[in-house]
């Protein structure tokens, strides 16, 4: 019970699991966590490399420069296709 603990599931769920499905949500949660930490690592990296090019050069860079926008104007189908989504996602219908 305390692996099902420290996993995240609940007594209930815990009860109605079979030890081999225990042991698979414990395999992908342990995946998830190395994942994450990963990714905290190239974050971190990212940061110490930004944070270096800033006190090399004594001013940030510019925000479009670091993180730049590729995804231009949206275009009518995008835009339609966008309202379309957002009104099933509200309940709307269409007419």
């Amino acid at each position: 019970m305390q692996l099902a603990a420290q996993i995240g599931l609940s007594v209930a769920e815990w009860r109605q699991m079979t030890p081999r499905e225990l042991r698979i949500w414990a395999d992908a949660y342990l995946k998830q966590q190395k994942r994450m930490q990963h990714d905290r690592k190239v974050m971190t990296y990212n940061l110490s490399a930004l944070i270096r090019s800033m006190v090399w050069k004594k001013h940030a860079p510019r925000y479009e420069d670091v993180y730049p926008d590729n995804r231009g104007p949206m275009d009518d189908d995008a835009m339609y296709s966008t309202v379309r989504a957002l009104n099933k996602l509200f309940g709307g219908k269409e007419e």
